[in-house]
């Protein structure tokens, strides 16, 4: 029955990160492209990683497992917003006329 719950996990963990790589290619915006990446990177990798923490069923194996999920957790959404800022402080300002069209 374990073995179910592993497997379970890898497969929705690819899927997710399979249409995070999907929306990648679709989106055109930048920010959509972010967003995207970000949430299917972290909830793909989560599943995926506490499948293979089922899998293996060690208990060494599963702390390394959580100090990676806790580590994408923290950093990737934070790339992301930092990414984000940077690009909308550096972009250059559009003048009003060219709103007005």
């Amino acid at each position: 029955m374990n073995l179910f719950f592993a497997w379970f996990f890898i497969v929705t963990g690819l899927i997710i990160m399979f249409f995070g790589a999907l929306g990648m290619i679709i989106l055109k915006d930048l920010f959509q492209r972010f967003h995207a990446s970000t949430k299917c990177e972290v909830s793909g990798a989560f599943s995926l990683l506490i499948g293979l923490m089922l899998y293996a069923g060690e208990l060494e194996f599963t702390m390394k497992t959580v100090v990676i999920v806790l580590f994408l957790i923290i950093t990737s959404p934070l790339v992301a917003h930092m990414l984000a800022v940077s690009r909308t402080r550096h972009q250059p300002q559009e003048s009003e006329e060219e709103h007005e069209c």
